[in-house]
């Protein structure tokens, strides 16, 4: 299994020009937001003291969370092509069950999406420093890597279900763009959470990568906002931005957050299970 892991890892960062092409395509989230819509946000947010550092924290961890789930994606790929090209059934055929053959491709993509955020936060955190003075607070800085890493796994499990699904190259590159284009919305990072109807925020609270990206806010925003909000206009903010979630008029904190989406992980990861094995009859019949 660990070699199966370090082939998919060879394979992955072999690819230079795939690599790139995953962080900047990870990154183009940050590109369209200051070329087209930092002012325009700015110019709304006047009200706040200091929103322009306030809202560059708050892209920032949304974008991190959009990293991991389009480079998770990426990364799966392998997986469709050994599929495509029945290296999967060869892979079946040692002594590893199908359950293992995904958890190595999952371990593989959890790395890789880990890797990425972290350059994706690193890239945009330079930037806005360098650019709009901001403060990075260093207190939430390991905290933050622990919830980039569950966003990895969280993204890669929810994306793993995906793939196990799809049987061909061509719809795995299709639906790449689609999952490019609606991460952002899906956990409200291109429109703020509080603007959101009821439906679309219920849909927000499905995917782990929407904790991910609500705890690195709380990280990134906290000291900031309790400095320089009162305690209304930052209970305002924690809701309209979507800092911390409520389910069933419970407000999760950091640590909740952190359990869903070890809990929606377990589940979903449990799921890939069952569909691997099925694909695995499959290809047992085919043959």
């Amino acid at each position: 299994m660990i070699a199966l892991i370090k082939r998919n890892l060879k394979i992955y960062f072999a690819n230079k020009i795939g690599v790139l092409m995953s962080c900047l395509g990870a990154l183009i989230s940050f590109f369209i937001y200051i070329g087209f819509l930092q002012q325009n946000l700015i110019s709304s947010w006047q009200s706040l003291p200091h929103a322009k550092e306030m809202l560059d924290l708050w892209m920032i961890s949304g974008i991190v969370a959009i990293a991991g789930i389009t480079t998770s994606f990426q990364a799966l790929g392998q997986l469709v092509k050994d599929r495509e090209s029945r290296t999967w059934d060869d892979l079946s055929l040692t002594d590893l069950t199908p359950f293992q053959i995904n958890c190595s491709y999952l371990t593989a993509t959890i790395f890789i999406s880990t890797l990425m955020q972290i350059i994706t936060f690193f890239i945009m955190a330079v930037y806005f420093i360098l650019v709009d003075s901001i403060t990075i607070p260093t207190t939430a800085l390991l905290p933050g890597l622990v919830f980039i890493v569950l966003g990895a796994i969280g993204a890669s499990a929810v994306n793993l279900i995906i793939v196990d699904l799809i049987h061909s190259s061509t719809t795995f590159s299709r639906l790449s763009a689609i999952i490019g284009a609606a991460s952002g919305f899906m956990i409200a990072t291109y429109m703020p959470y509080g603007t959101l109807s009821k439906s679309a925020q219920f849909v927000v609270k499905l995917f782990p990568s929407s904790y991910e990206a609500a705890s690195l806010r709380s990280l990134l925003l906290n000291k900031l906002s309790k400095k320089f909000l009162p305690p209304s206009s930052r209970y305002q903010m924690i809701e309209y931005l979507g800092i911390h979630f409520k389910i069933h008029g419970y407000q999760l904190n950091n640590y909740s957050n952190a359990l869903m989406i070890v809990g929606m992980s377990i589940v979903l990861i449990g799921l890939g299970a069952v569909l691997a094995n099925r694909f695995s009859v499959r290809s047992i019949t085919r043959s």
